[in-house]
């Protein structure tokens, strides 16, 4: 029985004998092109608008728990100076048990509080980081739009993405030569509403 490793080199061989019989059998010629996406969503003006908004919205998150973090700090000490406060055997019985009364609201409270602030922290984190995914899976639709069109429009009937990286960490686009890298051609027409856009906003 092949083992494992065996069947994925079969299975290798048998998907590379599938890419160069299938056009001899149809007839047909395949033309192919490779595009680097990686370099492409790094470098177009979407991503790092994209990137930047986040970047701010994530600075404004961090400092309210940033703030609110120093309250409860701030809050705890005096919890932590009350309750010292209500040990002291000077104190009559009665004054002790009003003063452990207010130290045990206020512990009350500042659990609820740190309950609170941790909820809103998690919260916040998903809806960033849900929210952005969102975002960039929508840059990545601009970029397989524009990627078909070219290919539509130069007849390239496959296009590989030159920076995607195998189960082995290495290229799987082993070799190919720069005439068939389309990958200025999809950025510089992606990054043509850079331009349109900046003249929009000079007009306002």
């Amino acid at each position: 029985m092949p083992t494992p490793t065996l069947k994925l080199f079969i299975l290798g061989l048998l998907c590379i004998g599938s890419v160069l019989i299938t056009p001899q059998l149809a007839g047909a010629e395949q033309k192919i092109a490779t595009v680097n996406l990686a370099e492409v969503f790094k470098n177009y003006y979407r991503t790092k608008i994209i990137e930047q908004n986040f970047a701010e919205q994530g600075k404004v998150y961090r400092n309210y728990i940033s703030r609110q973090a120093e309250i409860l700090k701030k809050d705890e000490a005096l919890y932590n100076q009350k309750l010292a406060a209500s040990q002291n055997i000077a104190l009559q019985e009665q004054e002790k048990q009003k003063q452990r009364a207010e130290v045990e609201k206020l512990a009350r409270d500042l659990r609820m509080r740190r309950a609170e602030l941790e909820q809103y922290v998690a919260e916040r984190s998903k809806a960033l980081q849900e929210s952005a995914a969102k975002e960039r899976q929508k840059v990545l639709e601009e970029i397989r739009a524009e990627i078909r069109r070219r290919a539509a429009i130069e007849g390239y009937t496959l296009v590989l993405d030159s920076s995607g990286m195998s189960i082995n960490e290495t290229s799987l686009v082993l070799y190919s030569v720069d005439a068939i890298d389309i990958t200025e051609k999809v950025l510089t027409e992606l990054n043509r509403g850079a331009s349109a856009q900046s003249s929009q906003t000079q007009k306002q």
